[in-house]
């Protein structure tokens, strides 16, 4: 298909924020492409400081240490996607969002990947992009299931995801590992009942990688990262991307809601 008859679709300059402000900004975007003020948006980003993140419905207290945060200096946010808790290193993943009218997300009638047939057809989609656009990096990547729909590569997640739909609007989030610290993240992120923390952390080990800890290429960087991502979702999606800045009435939303909710002990501590 020629390129001028490509649909453009939003892509917001990538940044580095705190948890509150990157949750923020994910909901303040879903409400854009609601009213009718953004066009379908997709956004990559990073955390600073780390941050630990809880879904919509989780019990804080069951996911967090929250004692162990505050000495290790850490974030502490829940979404209001679903999903399970989730530790975001600074500068140790790289973070995505699409936000897409429902009748706007692409059909693909075939994919070059096989999907976990328990997996929705509105995840397949945008992981199926995230893929080819990863393995544009050397790297070979399936898509499975390990609690969410999940990205692996030789057997080991790379990727967890979660989502919301509100009004027909899907927002899409997830993560793409870089770097995996199992021990710092079974200090933060409390196991399971019954669960040692050696055993979790020996468990995060032999499932769990990220993108510079697997690929044989040291030369990979978050820009070429970003770049073959961003390559995977106009190629899959046949879109264009137009690179604009969040407005002034958003920048007025952000802030908004990191002071109404993300940054609010009771929305934090919503399920104690």
């Amino acid at each position: 298909m020629a390129s001028n008859s490509k649909t453009k679709w939003r892509y917001i300059p990538f940044g580095t924020y705190s948890g509150p402000k990157n949750m923020a900004i994910d909901e303040t975007l879903l409400n854009s492409v609601i009213n009718g003020n953004s066009p379908n948006t997709i956004r990559f980003y990073q955390w600073n400081p780390t941050t630990a993140s809880i879904g919509k419905h989780q019990s804080f207290s069951a996911e967090i240490d929250e004692k162990a945060t505050k000495s290790h200096k850490i974030d502490m946010v829940r979404r209001i996607s679903g999903g399970g808790a989730v530790l975001h290193e600074a500068l140790g993943e790289i973070t995505y969002a699409v936000i897409c009218r429902l009748e706007d997300l692409p059909k693909i009638e075939k994919t070059l990947h096989n999907f976990d047939e328990s997996i929705s057809t509105r995840y397949k989609v945008i992981l199926e992009a995230l893929a080819c656009g990863i393995e544009k990096l050397g790297m070979p990547i399936n898509i499975g299931k390990i609690h969410c729909p999940a990205l692996f590569t030789e057997g080991k997640k790379i990727s967890g995801n979660a989502q919301i739909i509100r009004k027909n609007v899907l927002l899409q989030h997830g993560t793409i590992l870089l770097k995996v610290f199992p021990e710092r993240m079974y200090k933060i992120l409390r196991a399971p009942v019954g669960i040692s923390y050696t055993y979790m952390v020996k468990s995060v080990r032999s499932k769990v990688t990220g993108i510079m800890q697997q690929s044989k290429d040291t030369e990979i960087n978050y820009e070429n990262i970003v770049s073959v991502m961003k390559s995977g979702f106009k190629d899959v999606f046949n879109i264009s991307l137009d690179t604009i800045p969040f407005s002034l009435e958003e920048e007025t939303e952000i802030d908004s809601l990191i002071k109404k909710r993300y940054a609010n002990k009771k929305w934090l501590k919503k399920y104690e």
